[in-house]
């Protein structure tokens, strides 16, 4: 009852909008955020809650029907339709007070200077957790080496070769950087700047006991389609070593393991660095910190999915020196963030859980993983991500549901209809691409219809991007408009990319919730408070708040025909 009372208490503070408290108040007053594995992302207004009318509808990337049949995803299209927060988080509201109320939680942290913030994210905080994994608070970090180093103003890709694959002391260790199409809104110039490595178990590696790359690229091309979707019997197409026949079974010393469409075998691992962004890295605007290290390692393989499923109950949550399991129990994960030092520490149990729900329990993903399954296809894919910087190969992929060809069989109707069919009757074989419809459907780049100044990226006119907003002429019904594709389909870098100054602000922020260690309160930043009482688009109060009013507009045509 004392916890129920200090949320009521903040809530009340907060609605009031008052910001008397001093930082230890806050601290004091809320203990704990219940549930952080819920991320900011859900906490969007939609339009419902300012104008009355859903506007953008960001949720259908993660919350949709789910994209396989096995147990780390889940039907859950219904969360694009409705908020549905726990008892608890309707009390206290949005507890992601870094976004929202940075006044409160941070004002006692001094914003850096330009020539802080340079040196604080040129500081290598990666090597030395590196160099000290296996002891002490260290002991779970991953045994990947640094992917950058940082001299007299350059950068440079280290411990990585031509192909993608990770050296160190001149021997192979099994990782591999890969290039991925980023998940929708997921972009660097909205703070998101990662790279993904893979690596599959010691036996994928290895013919008759020795290590034998062709073996290991070729077990990754099977990998690779099958979590694409190709199934045993089907060609696979385009990867590095050809194309094939998929088998039933991996290659080499790894043939008593059976090839499962959409799922990684077990023992299959992944490693996610996180960084800041620096305009001073013209291969991937990556910085030498990082700000976080993420891992993921696949237990066993995944059972299909039950309907019934429940959710998972606070005693059951595994936890041991920023080790841990997800949602569905079936990857072990690490994480490891800033102390305030800068030194990386394993996260804490509550700043754990951020973790879990995305990867498996959500119907957005393959496996529990966002990556992989949109890796650019073949050798083209098996480099350092380079968000198009240095090679154009990430094209926006079109939706087959939502096409020119089928449109009268489509149950589409309003606005949407009528300005589908008259782009379609002069252009009969147009899709739409993954971004054009997700750009269309926020009303902009990232979740929260924050970044303005993404727009002029996505159209040539930013206030023709929405067919709700701008029925009569939008980037759906007029591709002329689109201003982030080259001519070749491929998608400039600049989308992705943020300016010198958008960069630097993100970073400031971000730096001060890490010498606060405030990351119970977030670690989504904007260049200000972003919630409804400031003029933004992240939700404070949560009463009364219940449908997103999707399913009352124009959006909910597009839904219908995306969920069928």
């Amino acid at each position: 009852m004392g916890k129920i009372l200090t949320f009521l208490t903040l809530g009340f503070i907060l609605s009031c909008g008052t910001s008397e408290l001093s930082m230890d108040d806050i601290l004091a007053t809320k203990e704990y955020n219940p549930e952080p594995n819920i991320p900011l992302e859900c906490y969007t207004d939609t339009g419902i809650t300012t104008s009355g009318i859903a506007v953008a509808n960001p949720c259908y990337v993660c919350h949709t029907k789910a994209n396989t049949p096995y147990a780390n995803e889940a039907d859950d299209f219904d969360l694009t339709l409705s908020y549905d927060f726990p008892k608890k988080i309707k009390t206290m509201g949005n507890p992601w007070l870094n976004a929202i109320k940075p006044e409160l939680t941070i004002r006692h942290v001094p914003v850096p200077t330009d020539s802080e913030i340079e040196n604080w994210i040129r500081t290598d905080n990666w090597t030395p957790a590196f160099m000290n994994r296996g002891r002490g608070s260290l002991e779970y970090f991953p045994d990947v080496p640094p992917l950058y180093s940082y001299s007299a103003g350059n950068y440079s890709l280290v411990n990585v070769d031509s192909e993608g694959f990770v050296i160190w002391n001149g021997e192979y260790t099994g990782w591999r950087v890969f290039k991925w199409k980023p998940f929708p809104g997921f972009f660097p110039t909205n703070g998101r700047i990662d790279s993904t490595l893979i690596r599959l178990p010691e036996k994928f590696r290895k013919r008759n006991g020795n290590f034998d790359l062709n073996t290991y690229k070729k077990n990754l091309g099977i990998l690779e389609c099958a979590i694409k979707g190709i199934k045993p019997g089907e060609i696979c197409s385009g990867t590095e070593v050809g194309s094939f026949t998929m088998p039933s079974r991996y290659e080499g010393d790894a043939s008593d393991t059976p090839v499962i469409t959409f799922q990684y075998p077990p023992g299959t691992e992944f490693a996610h660095p996180i960084y800041y962004l620096d305009p001073a890295n013209t291969y991937s605007f990556k910085s030498l910190r990082i700000k976080e290290m993420r891992y993921m390692r696949k237990i066993t393989y995944a059972p299909i999915r039950e309907d019934d499923e429940g959710e998972e109950e606070e005693k059951n949550f595994f936890w041991d020196k920023g080790r841990f399991l997800n949602s569905s129990g079936l990857w072990e994960m690490r994480a490891f963030i800033e102390d305030e030092m800068g030194n990386l520490r394993p996260q804490t149990k509550e700043e754990s859980k951020f973790c879990i729900s995305c990867h498996g329990g959500i119907g957005g993903t393959v496996d529990g993983t966002f990556t992989f399954w949109r890796k650019v296809p073949g050798s083209a894919g098996w480099m350092e991500q380079d968000y198009n910087l240095t090679q154009a190969s990430i094209k926006d992929w079109s939706y087959r549901e939502l096409r020119c060809s089928n449109l009268q069989s489509l149950n589409l109707g309003g606005s949407l209809k009528s300005v589908l069919e008259i782009f379609c009757s002069s252009n009969p074989g147009s899709e739409f691409g993954e971004y054009q419809l997700y750009f269309s459907m926020t009303n902009g780049g990232d979740h929260f219809r924050s970044n303005t100044e993404i727009l002029s990226w996505i159209s040539t006119d930013p206030n023709k991007i929405s067919f709700v907003l701008s029925p009569g002429q939008n980037i759906l019904n007029d591709p002329s408009l689109i201003n982030y594709l080259n001519n070749d389909g491929t998608i400039k870098p600049e989308l992705f990319i943020p300016s010198s100054g958008r960069a630097y602000s993100i970073n400031k922020q971000y730096y001060r919730i890490v010498k606060a260690q405030a990351y119970k309160y977030g670690r989504d930043v904007f260049g200000r408070s972003f919630g409804i009482s400031s003029g933004g688009n992240s939700l404070e109060s949560l009463q009364g708040i219940n449908t997103t009013g999707v399913s009352e507009g124009e959006i909910w045509a597009i839904m219908k025909t995306l969920l069928k």
